[in-house]
């Protein structure tokens, strides 16, 4: 299933420079850009005051200062233009079939910072886009990575599905030894000019061992 989803952002790559765009229409899959995956938890964790009287305006919190579990997608656009410290989204996700209009969060405990997206019988896997410079070292372009994976794997039902890191660099970067350390051989590439694009995957984020540093924090 991984190799097909792979198969298809390959031709997105390669065919189009609004990938998400190619794949909404050359696809079999269902692909959200800027997917909600979390929305805040509790009024205390809201530090600035233009953001809270922002989020008070539309009873976000209840009276015992806790967001609900369930949004419509017209809610979390709102949230996301108005007040996007209260939101995180993922640059794509991968869907069986189209969402419904109600997104759904649920926290782990009841005072955590963050209430995290629980549809994942539709998601088939999550993707991440990064762009670097040439002036990126190998150490800025791997720890960039480790932030992407960690955040995710904090939400159950991401840490379960397949990833996917879509990342350009320049074509005199190397960067191979990040993409076995962390995907194995599970990495192709598209060189477009200067710059090369690399798509690496696993089929489930879950897998991605963590443990070891390709450049060993100092």
């Amino acid at each position: 299933m991984m190799n097909k989803i792979v198969c298809d952002i390959h031709n997105g790559v390669q065919n189009s420079r609004k990938t998400i765009e190619f794949l909404t229409k050359n696809s079999s899959w269902t692909w959200i850009a800027n997917y909600p995956i979390a929305v805040v938890n509790e009024i205390n964790r809201i530090s600035d005051e233009e953001s809270l009287k922002n989020l008070e305006a539309i009873n976000f919190f209840n009276e015992d200062g806790f967001s609900k579990n369930d949004y419509t997608k017209k809610e979390l656009e709102h949230l996301q233009l108005t007040v996007p410290s209260s939101i995180k989204t993922a640059y794509c996700l991968c869907l069986k079939k189209k969402p419904d209009d109600t997104y759904s969060f649920k926290e782990k405990f009841q005072h955590d910072r963050w209430k995290k997206v629980t549809d994942e019988d539709n998601f088939e896997a999550l993707i991440e886009s990064s762009k670097f410079k040439d002036v990126d070292t190998s150490t800025v372009i791997e720890t960039e990575l480790r932030d992407i994976m960690r955040r995710a794997k904090e939400i159950p039902s991401l840490k379960a599905i397949g990833f996917v890191w879509i990342v350009t660099v320049p074509k005199d970067t190397k960067i191979e030894d990040i993409l076995d350390h962390y995907f194995l051989n599970n990495h192709i590439y598209v060189q477009q000019g200067r710059k090369i694009t690399y798509i690496a995957w696993a089929d489930a984020l879950a897998n991605i061992n963590m443990r070891y540093f390709v450049n060993t924090p100092k």
